[in-house]
């Protein structure tokens, strides 16, 4: 469902409204297009630095560390980034409350609502039998229904931000963040790619500017990471990020 909750939130608002099927079939349609036309390079983050089950699943099973990362250094960071040539990245907190997603989702489905309405799936062109309208008036017709489907699509852009930040509610304790930088799949973009085990995996790169705050301000170090405080702290230090908190795990795998 990565991805695809804004669809699906959509459509049980269209379903609470009683929209017509062939209306709801066109409005997931539409969404699905701006879901193939673009993706989410994402970094994913939490706000809880020692979890015993993201120590379990991420981390090289608990041997690797947590970096915690200071969040208006963060904003600032994707403040930064937009002002560069290459693509820029947002700071976005993930919402898993199917409440919370009607919410984020609501005032751009009544606007698509209002444009639907002013016939953008309608079909420009089309005469019908007993059709009494003069030449002139199918051709405003066809330029109202023109611009509405053009507002439409504009509309559902608007969309993007919350494809990447809605998420099922089981995932709840992960409390997530998510830098996210957009990627336009039709090869005109440019990004970079590395390996991953059984794929390869599109990404762009960030340096850690120089800001105020500073950006990495705590440091958990694994149940099964055996490197001293000390010597992260060291390490951190000599590398330019200051007098950063190092302590370790308190999950235990025991």
């Amino acid at each position: 469902m990565e991805g695809r909750l804004v669809n699906h939130t959509l459509m049980l608002l269209a379903q609470r409204d009683n929209l017509d099927i062939a209306t709801q079939d066109r409005l997931k349609e539409s969404v699905g297009f701006i879901e193939d036309m673009f993706d989410g390079l994402g970094f994913c983050l939490s706000e809880d630095g020692d979890l015993l089950s993201q120590w379990r699943g991420y981390a090289d099973d608990a041997r690797g560390v947590s970096v915690g990362f200071g969040r208006d250094y963060l904003y600032k960071l994707a403040e930064a980034s937009k002002g560069q040539d290459a693509p820029g990245f947002a700071l976005h907190k993930v919402e898993y409350e199917p409440d919370v997603h009607k919410a984020k989702v609501e005032p751009t489905y009544q606007e698509l609502r209002q444009l639907i309405d002013a016939g953008a799936f309608k079909f420009p062109g089309i005469l019908h039998l007993l059709d009494s309208r003069t030449a002139q008036e199918i051709a405003e017709e066809d330029d109202r229904i023109k611009k509405a489907r053009s507002m439409l699509f504009l509309k559902l852009l608007e969309l993007f931000p919350h494809l990447f930040s809605l998420k099922k509610l089981a995932f709840k304790e992960e409390r997530e963040w998510r830098l996210v930088s957009t990627l336009v799949r039709d090869g005109s973009d440019t990004c970079l790619f590395r390996s991953a085990r059984n794929r390869v995996v599109p990404y762009r790169s960030y340096a850690l500017h120089e800001l105020e705050p500073p950006s990495i301000v705590e440091v958990v170090l694994g149940p099964k990471h055996e490197t001293p405080v000390k010597v992260v702290q060291s390490m951190l230090k000599i590398n330019g990020f200051g007098e950063v908190a190092v302590r370790r795990s308190e999950a235990t795998y025991r």
